[in-house]
Parts: C-alpha cells; structure tokens; sequence
C-alpha cells in the first residue's frame, strides 16, 4: 500500500517552537530579584523533617552575590570603553578648533597615500563630519597630515659636529715605565 503525502498544520507547531525558543534566550539571565523569589519558594516549601543547611544556603547566597559583583564590573569595563572612546573625540575636536587661525605645515599627498611635498598656510576651518580634517586656503587635509604648527625653523642637513679625538699618548714616553 503506497502512502500517500501527510497534510497537516506544522506551521503551528513550528511557530509555537520558535516562540519557546525566544521566550527561553530572554529569560536566561537570572537577576538577583529572581534569586531571592527562588530562594523563598526554597525555604516555603522545603521538608520540615529534612530542612536546608544554613551552609547550603549561605554557599548560594555566596555564589549568587560572586556573579552580581561579576557582572557589574563586567559593565563597568564596557562603559569605560565608552567612555574613552568619548574623552578621545572629545579631545580631538578641541585640538581641531584650537587649529584655526594658526599657521601649519602639512604633509602633501599623492592618489596613493605617499608624502610628495608640504604646504604652509593658516587654518580656516575644521571639518568634524566623518574624521577629524583643517583647511588650508580651501583644501581638506587630514590631522595626521600636520607636520608643524607656527614657524619652525627648517632642519638643514648638517654634518654632525667634530668629537674631540683621544689624547695619544706621548712616544717619546710609551717604552718608559715607571
């Protein structure tokens, strides 16, 4: 006898499943609110003849009390992490605006990112869409392209100074000892 295909509504049980499946990802942190709600319904409904150790019960509370602590300093580092990242851009901004009006030298650049030249100008505008950029007599340059700021003498290249070269010591003494 050939078996024919088997209708039904799966999708019901398929969606009934998923919505398990979400309901049990959001309920899989235990908060210290359900620790002590579970720790009353313990002691509620616990056999009289056979009552929890206080050491049982104090270990609990001793391991629930450990993963608290834990996560809050868990949260603490991430929003330090936060933090930081703020404290950065917020010092990068007032570099930028403490930049306008004051005379720089940047770093020219060909198509493929290698330094080809400088330019001297003054600072008429920051631009803080995106990254971090001044403008020189209409031209967008990066931060990172700011060689100098005011006027820096050039560094010619020079020959390193004379060393004073060793006293030798005498000839006409070097066979003599004393």
């Amino acid at each position: 006898m050939a078996v024919s295909s088997v209708t039904g509504n799966s999708n019901a049980f398929n969606n009934q499943y998923a919505t398990q499946g979400a309901a049990e990802a959001k309920n899989s942190e235990m908060s210290m609110d359900d620790f002590w709600q579970l720790m009353a319904a313990q002691l509620q409904y616990q056999d009289m003849t056979n009552p929890m150790s206080n050491s049982e019960m104090m270990n609990q509370m001793t391991q629930m009390a450990t993963m608290n602590a834990m996560t809050q300093v868990s949260n603490a580092i991430a929003n330090f992490g936060i933090v930081t990242n703020n404290l950065s851009q917020v010092t990068l901004t007032s570099y930028s605006m403490g930049m306008i009006g004051r005379e720089v030298t940047v770093a020219t650049v060909d198509e493929n990112g290698k330094v080809n030249g400088e330019k001297k100008g003054v600072v008429t505008g920051v631009d803080l869409t995106g990254g971090q950029f001044v403008y020189i007599d209409g031209e967008k340059y990066s931060l990172s392209q700011i060689m100098s700021v005011g006027d820096v003498p050039k560094n010619e290249e020079t020959t390193p100074p004379e060393t004073e070269k060793p006293e030798t010591e005498n000839p006409e003494t070097d066979g003599e000892k004393s």
